[in-house]
C-alpha cells in the first residue's frame, strides 16, 4: 500500500512537473518573440511535446532525455524564437543524472551541444551562433547535471537513513525479545530451583505419613509437621521469585522474602536430614565475604544436588562441600548413590545449574565418583575478592 501510494504521488508529480514546462516554455517563448516572428504552429506542438514527454522521466529516463534533445533540434533547425526549448532538454538531463547514469546525462550534454552548435553555424542561424548563447546552453546542461547529481545524492542519503531508522528498530526489536526470552530463563529456572527440592521433600515426608499412619502416628505426625513447614516455605520463595512478574504500582504492600544464600544452606541440609538422608556440611574459609548473587548460585548448586539425592540417587548419605579457596569458591555435592545420572544434560535443573555457574565465569561438573555414588562439583572464580 505505501509503495502504491509513494508511486501514484510520484506519477502525479511528473505530470504537474510537465504542465509547468509547457507553461514556462509557451508563455516564455511568447512573450521573447514579442515584436520578432513567432514559432509556427509545428515549433508551438514542438515546445509542448517536448514538455509532455517529461511525464515519463522516470519511467524511461533515458528516453525522455533523447526524446527532448531531439524534439529541441527539430525546433530550432526550422529557426524557431527564443532558447525557451532548452528548459525540457535541461530536466531530461537532470532526470537521467537523477536517475544515478551519470555518464549518459554528461553524453546527453555532449551530444546536445555539438549538434544544436554545429547545426547552428551550417545554417548560420539559432541562438547558438553567439558566444553568449553557447555559453549559456552549455552552463544550463551542466548545471541540470550537477542538480541531478545533488538529488541523486539527497535520494540516496534519505534512502540509507531510512534504512538505518528500519535496522535499529529491528535490533531494538531482537534485543527485547533477547532480553525478554533470557527472563523468561531466567524466572524458569528460579521455579525449577524453588519447586524441584521443597516438592521432592513434600513427596517424600507424604509418603512417610502415610506409611506411618496406622502404626506410628508421632511419626506420621512429625512428617505432615515437615510437610507444613517446607509448603511455608515454598509459598515464600515462590512470591519473591514471580515478584519481577507483578506491577509494583498494584503490589504495594506484597510479601518478599530475602534472597537465599549460603546461610540458608542449613535449612536445605535439615530437610533432606527429616526425608531420611545423612547429609553432612564442610565449610572452609571466609564465607561471609560470598557477594549475594554468587552467594545465591552456591545455594541453588546445593538445593539441586540435595534434590537429586532425594529423588533419584537412592542414596543413604551425602555431603555438601562449601570451600572458599584464594581466587575462587568450590561447591560440592557427594552422594554414595547409584548415580544414575551421568551428564549434566540428563535434568533441567543441571542444565539450569550449569548456566548458572557459567554466567559467573565458572565451571561445573556432574558425574558418577569412581568410588560410587554421584559428584556435582562447581567452580566460581573469586578474583574480585582477592
Amino acid at each position: 500500500m505505501t509503495t502504491t501510494v509513494g508511486s501514484t504521488g510520484r506519477r502525479s508529480g511528473d505530470v504537474a512537473l510537465a504542465m509547468a514546462a509547457a507553461v514556462l516554455m509557451v508563455l516564455g517563448t511568447s512573450g521573447v518573440s514579442a515584436g520578432d516572428h513567432p514559432p509556427d504552429p509545428l515549433g508551438w506542438l514542438l515546445l509542448v511535446t517536448a514538455a509532455a514527454i517529461l511525464a515519463f522521466r522516470r519511467l524511461w529516463p533515458t528516453a525522455v532525455m533523447w526524446a527532448t534533445i531531439a524534439t529541441g533540434f527539430i525546433y530550432d533547425a526550422f529557426g524557431n524564437p527564443g532558447a525557451l526549448y532548452t528548459v525540457a532538454i535541461g530536466l531530461g538531463i537532470y532526470s537521467v543524472a537523477a536517475a544515478g547514469r551519470r555518464w549518459t546525462a554528461v553524453t546527453g550534454v555532449l551530444v546536445a551541444f555539438g549538434v544544436f552548435f554545429a547545426a547552428d553555424l551550417v545554417a548560420e542561424t539559432g541562438h547558438m551562433i553567439t558566444g553568449e548563447g553557447a555559453l549559456w546552453f552549455a552552463g544550463w546542461m551542466t548545471a541540470a547535471v550537477l542538480l541531478g547529481e545533488v538529488s541523486r545524492g539527497r535520494s540516496e542519503y534519505l534512502a540509507a537513513v531510512e534504512l538505518r531508522a528500519v535496522e535499529a528498530e529491528r535490533t531494538r526489536e531482537e534485543e527485547a525479545r533477547r532480553r525478554a526470552s533470557e527472563e523468561r530463563m531466567r524466572i524458569a529456572r528460579e521455579l525449577h530451583d524453588v519447586l524441584a527440592h521443597s516438592i521432592s521433600i513434600i513427596n517424600v515426608q507424604a509418603g512417610a505419613a502415610l506409611h506411618h499412619l496406622d502404626t506410628n502416628p508421632d511419626q506420621a505426625r512429625e512428617a505432615l509437621l515437615t510437610v507444613r513447614k517446607t509448603g511455608r516455605q515454598v509459598l515464600r520463595e515462590l512470591r519473591s521469585s514471580l515478584g519481577v512478574l507483578r506491577d509494583p504500582a498494584t503490589d504495594i504492600g506484597a510479601p518478599r522474602a530475602p534472597t537465599p544464600g549460603i546461610d540458608e544452606i542449613d535449612h536445605l541440609i535439615a530437610a533432606t536430614r527429616q526425608a531420611g538422608i545423612d547429609v553432612t556440611l564442610k565449610r572452609h574459609g571466609d564465607l561471609d565475604a560470598i557477594p549475594a548473587d554468587i552467594s545465591l548460585v552456591v545455594y541453588r548448586i546445593v538445593q539441586e544436588g540435595l534434590t537429586n539425592v532425594t529423588r533419584h540417587a537412592g542414596a543413604a548419605s551425602a555431603t555438601v562441600t562449601i570451600d572458599h579457596q584464594p581466587g575462587e569458591l568450590l561447591v560440592r555435592v557427594d552422594d554414595d548413590g547409584s548415580g544414575s545420572l551421568t551428564e549434566p544434560s540428563h535434568g533441567h535443573g543441571l542444565i539450569g545449574m550449569k548456566e548458572r555457574v557459567t554466567a559467573l565465569g565458572g565451571h561445573l561438573d556432574a558425574g558418577s565418583r569412581q568410588e560410587g555414588g554421584f559428584r556435582v562439583e562447581g567452580l566460581i572464580p573469586l578474583s574480585d575478592l582477592t
